[in-house]
């Protein structure tokens, strides 16, 4: 037991943080807010991926154009998914905070690690998974946008490789039994996002007006 003693008063930081940590991880507020915040650090980069896609527009109409890097293409996306996954898991959370606590609190004391006490669900970039766990409708063209903002998630916003090599091909079985690749974005993706992100909200039942009247 960690204490540290201050006059008289014995303080055990263990329990402190334990505290701190399930007053975090299983509010639906503090969930919303990162997912606002890495929405609006995306946001920066955006004048940076439109000035690729018209350099890469300008190449393929063959027409002379100066070079642009692509820096912040995979970064902008990875952003973008993080802010998903962040409403998606509040979704969860704002549907099942009390049981989430008890289910952890149950695993920590009965002496397990508390990396391994928390929920499943919560540490999934998996985004199809989460939208289907958070019962969020999906318009046309959803599955195939968190599809490919999931593998940028895991590994291709921030990693060379994957941790399996059968992951490289990019091609994964969609919910109509098809197979679909994920290797690409569009100049028409930046578009959906900034459409697709905040509906989520007041799709998913998640409090954020202020946010919400800032974005329409």
């Amino acid at each position: 037991m960690s204490q540290h003693q201050d006059g008289n008063d014995l303080v055990d930081w263990n329990v402190v943080h334990r505290s701190n940590f399930e007053s975090a991880a299983f509010s639906s507020a503090k969930w919303i807010q990162k997912g606002i915040d890495l929405f609006e650090s995306a946001k920066l980069l955006e004048p940076s991926i439109q000035e690729l896609w018209g350099y890469w527009r300008s190449k393929s109409e063959g027409r002379p154009a100066a070079h642009v890097p692509d820096h912040f293409l995979g970064t902008y996306f990875m952003l973008m998914s993080f802010c998903i996954e962040n409403f998606l898991k509040a979704a969860l959370i704002q549907a099942g905070s009390s049981q989430y606590k008890k289910e952890f609190k149950s695993c920590v004391e009965s002496g397990v690690k508390s990396g391994k006490c928390f929920p499943s669900e919560l540490k999934t970039h998996d985004l199809f998974d989460l939208s289907v766990k958070a019962e969020l409708s999906l318009l046309e063209g959803e599955e195939d946008l968190l599809r490919r903002l999931s593998r940028c998630a895991e590994w291709a916003g921030r990693y060379p490789s994957p941790l399996r090599y059968e992951e490289m091909s990019g091609a994964e079985r969609f919910s109509d039994g098809s197979d679909y690749s994920l290797r690409w974005f569009g100049d028409r993706d930046v578009e959906k996002l900034n459409s697709f992100i905040p509906s989520l909200p007041p799709r998913l039942g998640l409090h954020t007006r202020h946010w919400e009247e800032k974005t329409e």
